[in-house]
């Protein structure tokens, strides 16, 4: 499985506009091919920071998504309402949950 986790830090005037960006985009997203979930969650400690989180059956799932129009759209409203954005990937396997 692979993560993606993208911090967004927007202007107070932008929050409620990307939210709501992001709430359309989510529904069509989750139904990208080996799309496992995408949520989006508020920082408790600063209502100006948000996380969008997606889980991604494979590497060339989460690529196939990347490219797909609804993920275009996200980028941009992203890129237009945030002053800060911070992207990371992270590979998860079966063994990475052993105890």
């Amino acid at each position: 499985m692979i993560v993606k986790v993208t911090r967004i830090t927007v202007k107070p005037e932008n929050r409620v506009e990307l939210a709501q960006t992001i709430g359309r985009l989510v529904g069509p997203i989750k139904n990208v091919k080996g799309c496992r979930t995408i949520r989006f969650y508020q920082d408790a400690a600063d209502e100006n920071v948000s996380l969008l989180l997606s889980e991604w059956e494979t590497e060339s799932d989460l690529d196939r998504g990347l490219r797909s129009d609804h993920f275009a759209i996200l980028r941009g409203a992203i890129t237009v309402l945030s002053v800060g954005i911070t992207e990371s990937e992270a590979l998860l396997t079966s063994e990475a949950f052993r105890i």
